[in-house]
């Protein structure tokens, strides 16, 4: 059975058994799981970082960014969740798939090759923008 609504739940640790309509989050591992949202009952897990999903919750009504696309699971189920809302996605074909990946892979790379920018660096660029 579709699920269409979800409510956050946060937690140490992710329980066993997960329930429907329930998303897991577990701020210490900066995680999110929960059940597919079709109804197939695969647990879903969404990493909370920079390079993955970025996770909202204004009073109880939680958002992932971006969508949930389970292509590794047989459902291959693609969704979102806004405001406590579970929203039906267009299926997607293998090579728009592959397109997303490639992308999430391309931007991971862009992000992790950055160096690091100190403080005294930043506001020596700012000083040197603003004065010089």
């Amino acid at each position: 059975m579709r699920i269409g609504t979800i409510r956050p739940v946060y937690v140490d640790s992710f329980p066993k058994a997960l329930e429907d309509g329930v998303l897991y989050i577990s701020r210490q591992f900066s995680t999110a799981c929960h059940r597919c949202c079709c109804g197939c009952g695969a647990k879903i897990v969404t990493p909370i970082r920079r390079t993955e999903y970025s996770l909202t919750d204004v009073r109880g009504r939680v958002s992932l960014y971006p969508s949930i696309g389970n292509w590794n699971h047989p459902c291959r189920s693609h969704y979102v969740i806004r405001n406590g809302q579970v929203l039906a996605a267009g299926a997607m074909r293998q090579t728009e798939i592959n397109a997303g990946r490639a992308s999430d892979e391309a931007e991971k790379q862009a992000y992790f090759s950055k160096p690091e920018e100190s403080w005294c660096t930043a506001v020596l660029s700012w000083i040197r923008g603003r004065f010089l």
